[in-house]
C-alpha cells in the first residue's frame, strides 16, 4: 500500500509540474497584450474600485459641439463649414484664459475660402490668423488619409498636426493610447494626446498608456460650445476660472458621430451638473448617449492626457511576475483536481478566480494591473486536466485494485463499494434470500493421508468448483468455513428468482465435484464428495462486525436452518437437501422428493425436508418416477405401518442418482423401519429428531 501511495503521489507531481510548465509557456507566448477575458475583468475592476494612483485633479476640459449648441439660435442657421469665426473666438478666448494647449478633435478638411462671394475668398481669415498667433498651443487632428485643408495646417504649422486614430484591443474596446503611431516606413507619427502634452510641456506619455479612469470618461469637465461662446462675451474672467491652466480639447459629442467602446462601459453614466460661474451659465454635461454605452472619441484623448498629468498610470504586471502567477494558479488547479471531488474542485476554482480578482482590485490602486482571466482560466484548465488524468490513469488503477479485492470479496460487493459515494456503516436490511451451505465430505480422512500443501491445493480446487457454480448463477460467496462454502442469492444483488438460481448452483456443484472425484479415482488420486443444504426465507443482509472491520453477510433463522440442513444429506444418503420454502418456490421447474419431517438441533418445530434431484428440463423418466414411489412409502411410514413402508422402500424404488451400492434415502429409511418394528415407539408422530448439527 505504501508503494502504491508513493506511485500515485509521484504521478500527480509529474502531471502538476507539466501543467505548470505548459501554463508558463502559454503565458510567455501570449505577450503583453490584453486578451478579451482580461479586458472584461479589467473593465469590471475599474467599475468596482475607484482607487487609483496619482492625484484627483482635473487638468483637462472638453468643449463639446453638442446637439444643444447646434440647435441654439446663434448656430442653427450656420452649416459647420462656416464655423471658422466661432472657432477663432473660442481659441482667442481660451488663449486669453491661460490654457496650456488646445486640441481640435475635428478635421477641418474643407475651408470656406473656397466658396466665392464669401468675404472675397477670405471668410476663414480670422480663424487662420488665430491659428497662426497661437500655433505654439494649437494641435489640429488628422488621420492617415485625411488632412486639414491646406490653409489650416499652413497657418497652424505642420508640427501642429497630430493623428486622431485610436487602436482598439482585440475585443473592440479602446483601453490604450500611445504618444505616437508607427508608419510602415518606421517613422513615429505623434498622436493628438502626445502632441497636446508636448505643447503643454507636460510629463512624457508612456507607450502604450493603459487607460484606468476612476470615473466615466464623460465625467471629465465638459462644456457646451454655445455656453463657452456666450461666456466669452459675458464674463471673460469666468473663462479663466473654468479653463485656466488646463489642456482643452474641442470635439463632437453627437450621438451619431465617432462613438467608441471604452473601459468605463460598466460604470454608471454621469449626469449633467448645472453650474454658474460669474456671469456665465456653464453647466457640466453628462453622458451624451447613456443607452449606447459608448463615448465620443475626444474623451479617449482627453482621458489619456488626464492620466499623464495626474499620475494615474497603471502598468500591466511584468511578464515574469505574470508567468509566476500563472504557474502558481496552474499548480493550485491541478492540486484541486487531484485531491477534491468535482463540485469542491469547481468551488475551489471559483475561489482562485475570486482571489485573483481581489488581488487585481488591490494592485489597481497601486498602479499595477494583475491579469485575472489567464491565471483563473489556467487554474480551471489544470483542474479539468487533472480530473481527466484521474479518470484515464487513476481509474485504471482503481479497477486494478477492485479486481484484486474481488478475490477476497464478491465482485458485486466490490463494484458497489467502488461506485457508491455513501460511507460504509454497520447495519442491514431484511430481504427474502436463499442460503446455501456446501461442505466437502471427507476432509478429516484426507488430512491424515495427504501432505498439508497438497491438501490445501486439492481443497482449493474443489472449492473452486462450488464458487464457479455460485457466481455463474448470480450468487454471492459469503465466506469459506474451512472446507465449506456459504453462499447467498438475492443479496447483495437483488434476484426475484433466487431459489431457482440457488438450486441450479447446487446441482452444478454436485455434478462438478463428483465428476472430479470420479476422474481422480480413475487415476488413483484422492478426492472429495459433497453435501449441500439450501433454505429460503427472510434474512437480515448487510454489514456486521466491529467499527473498523466489516463483513457483508446474512443472518437470521433462515441462515441457521440452512446451516443445519447442510449435514442432513449424510443422514439420508443423498447430496442436496432443501427446506420447505425453497421446495415450494422451485417445485414447478425442478424434480424434488420430500424426504421426511425432521427437527434440526436447536429447533422445536419440525420442518419438511426435500431432496433436490434435477431440473425438469434435464430429467429422465427415472428421475420423474422416483418421487412418486418414495411418497407412497413415506405415507405408510408416517401412518405407522413400518412393515409396509419397509417393503415398499426395499422394493421397486431405485434412486436415480446411485448405482445401488451406495446408501440412498430409500435404503436408509427401510433400515429405520426395521428398527422401529423391532422397538415400536410409545408415541409416533413421524418426526425424525436430529441430535447433531
Amino acid at each position: 500500500m505504501t508503494r502504491l501511495l508513493g506511485l500515485v503521489t509521484h504521478h500527480r507531481t509529474i502531471v502538476t509540474l507539466l501543467l505548470a510548465i505548459i501554463a508558463g509557456l502559454v503565458s510567455v507566448s501570449l505577450g503583453p497584450g490584453m486578451n478579451p477575458g482580461d479586458g472584461l475583468f479589467y473593465d469590471l475592476a475599474l467599475a468596482t474600485s475607484s482607487q487609483r494612483p496619482g492625484s484627483t485633479d482635473q487638468p483637462v476640459a472638453v468643449i463639446a459641439m453638442d446637439e444643444g449648441s447646434l440647435a441654439s439660435p446663434e448656430l442653427a442657421p450656420l452649416p459647420r463649414i462656416f464655423f471658422a469665426p466661432l472657432w477663432a473666438k473660442i481659441v482667442d478666448g481660451l488663449a486669453t484664459s491661460g490654457v496650456r494647449s488646445i486640441g481640435f478633435d475635428i478635421i477641418f478638411s474643407y475651408s470656406a475660402n473656397r466658396f466665392p462671394g464669401l468675404g472675397d475668398g477670405q471668410y476663414d481669415r480670422g480663424f487662420l490668423d488665430t491659428l497662426s498667433r497661437n500655433h505654439e498651443k494649437i494641435v489640429l487632428a488628422r488621420s492617415r488619409h485625411t488632412f486639414p485643408a491646406p490653409p489650416y495646417w499652413a497657418a497652424a504649422r505642420p508640427s501642429a498636426l497630430a493623428f486622431a486614430e485610436l487602436v482598439p484591443d482585440i475585443d473592440g474596446v479602446h483601453r490604450r493610447a500611445t504618444p505616437a503611431l508607427h508608419s510602415p516606413d518606421g517613422k513615429k507619427l505623434q498622436t493628438l494626446a502626445g502632441a497636446l502634452l508636448a505643447r503643454a510641456h507636460g510629463p512624457p506619455m508612456p507607450d502604450p498608456l493603459l487607460l484606468a479612469p476612476a470615473a466615466p470618461l464623460e465625467a471629465i469637465p465638459t462644456y457646451r460650445m454655445i455656453d463657452v461662446l456666450r461666456c466669452i462675451d459675458a464674463d471673460p474672467a469666468a473663462m479663466r476660472q473654468v479653463f485656466g491652466g488646463k489642456i482643452v480639447l474641442i470635439g463632437s459629442n453627437l450621438p451619431e458621430e465617432d462613438r467608441k467602446r471604452t473601459p468605463d462601459r460598466f460604470m454608471t453614466p454621469p449626469q449633467m451638473r448645472p453650474a454658474k460661474v460669474g456671469a456665465c451659465n456653464m453647466p457640466r454635461l453628462g453622458a451624451s448617449d447613456a443607452a449606447s454605452r459608448t463615448v465620443p472619441g475626444v474623451f479617449i484623448h482627453a482621458s489619456a492626457v488626464e492620466s499623464v498629468l495626474t499620475g494615474n498610470l497603471v502598468h500591466p504586471l511584468p511578464p515574469a511576475a505574470r508567468t509566476a502567477a500563472v504557474v502558481v494558479t496552474s499548480i493550485l488547479g491541478a492540486v484541486l483536481g487531484f485531491v477534491m471531488r468535482p463540485w469542491y474542485g469547481a468551488i475551489g476554482v471559483a475561489a482562485i478566480a475570486g482571489g485573483c480578482f481581489a488581488v487585481a482590485l488591490f494592485s489597481l490602486g497601486h498602479g499595477v494591473w494583475f491579469p485575472v482571466a489567464l491565471p483563473a482560466g489556467v487554474a480551471a484548465l489544470s483542474t479539468v486536466t487533472a480530473y481527466i488524468v484521474r479518470f484515464l490513469v487513476e481509474e485504471r488503477r482503481r479497477r486494478r485494485v477492485q479486481h484484486a479485492f474481488s478475490h477476497y470479496l464478491a465482485p458485486s460487493i466490490v463494484g458497489q463499494l467502488a461506485e457508491s459515494d455513501e460511507d460504509l456503516r454497520l447495519g442491514g436490511e431484511l430481504r427474502e434470500v436463499t442460503v446455501m451451505f456446501a461442505d466437502l465430505s471427507g476432509f478429516t480422512s484426507l488430512s491424515g493421508k495427504v501432505a498439508p500443501h497438497a491438501l490445501m491445493e486439492l481443497t482449493n480446487t474443489y472449492l473452486g468448483y462450488i464458487v464457479t457454480a455460485v457466481e455463474a448463477t448470480g450468487g454471492y460467496v459469503d465466506k469459506f468455513i474451512g472446507d465449506a462454502v456459504m453462499a447467498v442469492w438475492g443479496a447483495p444483488v437483488a434476484n426475484a428468482d433466487h431459489a431457482a438460481a440457488a438450486a441450479r448452483a447446487a446441482l452444478r456443484s454436485v455434478e462438478a465435484v463428483l465428476r472430479a472425484k470420479r476422474e481422480g479415482d480413475a487415476r488413483g488420486q484422492l478426492g472429495y464428495s459433497i453435501k449441500i443444504g439450501l433454505n429460503t426465507g427472510p434474512a437480515v443482509v448487510g454489514n456486521v462486525g466491529a467499527p473498523h472491520r466489516y463483513n457483508y453477510t446474512a443472518i437470521g433463522e433462515t441462515v441457521n436452518i440452512a446451516a443445519r440442513l447442510e449435514s442432513v444429506p449424510e443422514d439420508y444418503g443423498c447430496r442436496i437437501v432443501i427446506g420447505p420454502q425453497t421446495a415450494a418456490a422451485i417445485a414447478d421447474r425442478f424434480v424434488i422428493c420430500e424426504l421426511d419431517w425432521i427437527k434440526v438441533k436447536g429447533k422445536r418445530e419440525a420442518i419438511s425436508v426435500y431432496e433436490l434431484l434435477a431440473e425438469k428440463t434435464a430429467a429422465d423418466p427415472s428421475d420423474l418416477a422416483y418421487p412418486e414411489h418414495y411418497q407412497m412409502a413415506l405415507q405408510r411410514y408416517r401412518a405407522g405401518d413400518f412393515a409396509a413402508a419397509e417393503s415398499c422402500w426395499r422394493g421397486e424404488i431405485k434412486h436415480p442418482r446411485t448405482d445401488g451400492t451406495d446408501p440412498s434415502p430409500a435404503t436408509i429409511m427401510a433400515a429405520r423401519c426395521a428398527e422401529l418394528r423391532a422397538e415400536p415407539p410409545v408415541v409416533w408422530d413421524g418426526i425424525f429428531v436430529k441430535t447433531t448439527k
